[in-house]
């Protein structure tokens, strides 16, 4: 069996020696893109998964978010609960909350959209909500009658959804917001973005207001506790922590609110699996050929290898071998390009994307499985026309009869 193995791989090692070289460079160029671009698209996947998440804990969820208990509206005492939640050293901020459906009215436009009441000291310790300002300026403190847009409701500064917003409103402008059945104008004091939509779909107004729009005041309540802890934390072992301090509310981490992420990249998923299969059936028919075309030139010399008692098995393995030394430069030279190449200058220099800056994520795994693939596709697109020549009887190969 080690000598079978070494015949073919010397008899691959004389064909790529004694090949047209500039066949076998180009070979192995075409399977260093192949391969670089089935990273690629992984690479890209994740940097913009990695966006979206952090786009969702930077600017909605925190790390964790406190609820009500089940069948219960609201945190009840919801000061002793943010004082007790800060107690964890990784803890470096909460926001208590209150939030609910409000309709929005401008001139003749109409909408609805979720209505965020917060402390803005509180919620900047949380969110870089303050950070995002398209126009005007974040709530402050003794803000009464002032309320903060996402420019999906405000409409205008590129809003995705500009058909459905309240058509351009501006810092300034005053619009109407009713919550359960109460109206109030509230004076437009900034507008945001985030890059993500459904955060831009929201607008904030100060706890004040929203206490005395649902008819709570003065009862220190919240419908949810938006938690930050420190970058690195474990958000799991902070929901036990959490727990174990005797919180009994229901305590969720961000992923749990990352549905729709999940749907974004489950459908980029599919995307990235067909652009996959492409790529591999190119670098099938690539090896198909080019192992074809080599195959056909060799024919008398393969029938003079069987003449002198190589066996069948041993030519075409030899030939696999061959492209296998293809796929195996190019996935070593692909992956320097990504690792050392691509990546790095992402790094240095993001891409902008409709969702912000990211940079390629290369995952090693992810890598692997994609070399794995494309050794599969170059053995097949190999043994195929390997093993078809080869089992021509001797005649036929010598003689081309």
């Amino acid at each position: 069996m080690l000598e079978k193995a070494k015949v073919s791989f010397f008899l691959a090692g004389r064909s790529i020696r004694r090949g047209n070289k500039g066949i076998t460079i180009f070979t192995i160029f075409v399977l260093t893109l192949i391969f670089v671009q089935l990273v690629l698209f992984s690479s890209m996947l994740a940097g913009v998964t990695v966006q979206f998440n952090k786009l969702l804990v930077d600017f909605q969820t925190g790390n964790v978010v406190i609820e009500p208990k089940e069948e219960e509206r609201y945190i009840e005492a919801a000061s002793a609960l943010q004082k007790k939640i800060e107690s964890l050293p990784e803890v470096t901020g909460t926001s208590a909350r209150l939030k609910a459906s409000g309709a929005f009215s401008y001139k003749e436009k109409e909408m609805g959209a979720t209505v965020y009441g917060v402390d803005p000291t509180d919620e900047s310790f949380v969110t870089g909500l303050e950070s995002t300002m398209l126009s005007g300026e974040f709530l402050s403190k003794p803000d009464r009658g002032e309320i903060i847009l996402g420019r999906e409701i405000s409409g205008g500064f590129g809003a995705l959804m500009d058909s459905r917003s309240l058509g351009g409103v501006e810092v300034g402008d005053t619009v109407e917001v009713t919550i359960q059945g109460r109206t109030k104008e509230f004076r437009v004091k900034g507008i945001y973005s985030t890059l993500y939509f459904m955060i831009d779909s929201a607008a904030y107004i100060s706890r004040a207001d929203m206490e005395e729009m649902l008819g709570v005041q003065d009862r220190d309540l919240a419908q949810e506790i938006a938690v930050r802890t420190t970058e690195g934390t474990d958000e799991v072992g902070t929901r036990e922590k959490l727990i174990s301090l005797g919180v009994r509310e229901n305590v969720r981490t961000w992923r749990e609110f990352a549905g729709l992420l999940s749907l974004i990249e489950g459908t980029l998923g599919m995307v990235r699996n067909i652009m996959n299969a492409i790529g591999l059936l190119i670098a099938f028919v690539i090896i198909f050929v080019v192992i074809y075309v080599n195959i056909v030139n060799k024919k008398r010399q393969i029938g003079v290898q069987k003449a002198i008692g190589i066996e069948q098995n041993v030519i075409i393995a030899s030939f696999v071998l061959q492209a296998m030394l293809y796929a195996g430069a190019g996935v070593i030279l692909g992956y320097i390009l990504m690792h050392y190449g691509i990546v790095p200058y992402t790094v240095a220099n993001p891409v902008q994307v409709p969702v912000g800056a990211i940079s390629l994520e290369l995952d090693d795994l992810e890598a692997v499985n994609r070399a794995v693939l494309l050794f599969m596709a170059s053995v097949i697109g190999s043994v195929i026309p390997a093993y078809k020549l080869a089992n021509k009887g001797l005649l036929e190969l010598i003689w081309e009869k």
